[in-house]
């Protein structure tokens, strides 16, 4: 049986620490509580090692929440409590991270807070969308409906992200198989090449004087080329996560073609169909907008989306605040229109990211495509280069001899 980390409370306000073995998160609370103490927290014991330490961001994946939103729909729909529900998902999730989030909300309604305020605490793993929908979804009393909804939100993200991964996935292994092609030829044909023309002597063209000298700085010298790839990649990693950067390289890749359009139409897909999602569980414009503008993947046109919001607050509608987008395509605006007339913004809004999605989708295999024979040029271009660098010489001496 697993092991469970506790603190706990009793009567006369004394805290202790300890670890006991329970077969579920559940059994442990209840036999911590049975002598009426009070848990303040309670978590699965992982041990100390590396293996079991979280590496890389605390925001939950798209399929953890998709999966996590779909149970708890199924299961509250089903009429089992908020409390039973959550126990039963713990035991079935398999990430590390989504078992801790879902065992420390499990807590916190055993501490007596409302499950809105649970998932509150949760901020660090857990979007906005998804707390604010549950919020919203308790008030009402339709937290079945709102799950279900978040769970179709997740999963059209997720097959979104599927895609554009699946469409990246062969312009990155040429650019693996260019670079192992690369230092393949320098590191091991060229130097043997470099030795047979040195021992028959003569006057070599300037041509593979430059790849021989480039070749043997790269055997002999290859930390100082590690070095400077890696100050590169890290310099502009920091470079984007700066707030100048960051909003400048935003706008760069919108301008740049191909590329561009496709983050364009990411980011109409994200937009319509997450302003849907709020809208349809009952959250204000206003915030649907706020929390909208943190999910179109590009910092350039999330700050415009936000700063938006004034235009609202001023008594504009949602498709006078956004005209001044211009990245957006046009469509947005005449939909966005033609639902807040009729009064079915969520339901054109929810049309419009079926096709904005189908967009985003023509766009990426666009982008790869046009990727692919660059890649394939950048590699017979380096294959030529050293061809040529080593067969300018023979020739050379070829002709001496007749």
């Amino acid at each position: 049986m697993p092991n469970f980390k506790y603190e706990v409370v009793d009567a006369a306000g004394r805290s202790s620490k300890g670890i006991i073995e329970a077969a579920t998160l559940a059994d442990a609370s209840k036999m911590l509580r049975a002598d009426g103490r009070y848990i303040a927290s309670l978590e699965q014991d992982t041990g100390s090692s590396i293996l079991s330490m979280n590496i890389g961001s605390p925001k939950l994946k798209t399929k953890d929440l998709m999966l996590i939103t779909r149970q708890l729909s199924s299961l509250l729909s089903a009429g089992i409590t908020v409390i039973r529900s959550l126990d039963m998902l713990y035991q079935q999730l398999e990430s590390k991270k989504a078992k801790a989030v879902i065992g420390s909300v499990y807590e916190s309604i055993q501490a007596g807070k409302t499950l809105s305020e649970a998932f509150r605490e949760q901020s660090k793993a857990l979007p906005t969308i998804m707390i604010t929908m549950i919020s919203a979804g308790e008030e009402s009393g339709r937290l079945d409906e709102v799950m279900d909804r978040l769970a179709q939100h997740f999963e059209k993200e997720q097959k979104l992200k599927n895609k554009v991964g699946a469409a990246l996935v062969y312009p990155i292994i040429l650019a693996v198989v260019t670079l192992g092609i690369t230092v393949g030829l320098m590191t091991l044909v060229v130097p043997r090449f470099a030795k047979t023309l040195k021992e028959l002597g003569g006057d070599l063209p300037k041509l593979t004087k430059a790849v021989m000298a480039f070749s043997n700085s790269l055997i002999h010298f290859w930390y100082i080329y590690l070095a400077v790839i890696l100050g590169i990649i890290v310099g502009f990693r920091l470079f984007k996560h700066s707030e100048r950067g960051s909003m400048a390289w935003a706008k760069f890749i919108l301008k740049v073609p191909i590329f561009g359009k496709a983050q364009k139409a990411t980011a109409a897909a994200r937009f319509t169909r997450t302003m849907a999602t709020l809208l349809r569980s009952g959250i204000s414009v206003l915030d649907s907008m706020e929390i909208t503008s943190h999910t179109l993947g590009n910092k350039y046109l999330e700050a415009q989306l936000y700063d938006s919001r004034n235009e609202i607050r001023k008594g504009a509608s949602v498709s006078r605040s956004i005209r001044g987008i211009k990245e957006f395509p046009p469509m947005i605006y005449a939909m966005t229109a033609i639902g807040e007339e009729s009064g079915t913004l969520d339901n054109i809004l929810d049309k419009a990211a079926d096709f904005f999605e189908d967009e985003a989708d023509s766009a990426t295999a666009k982008m790869t495509a046009a990727m692919e024979p660059i890649m394939i040029i950048i590699m017979a271009f380096i294959v030529l280069l050293v061809v040529g660098a080593c067969g300018l010489p023979v020739l050379t001496m070829t002709k001496n001899i007749l």
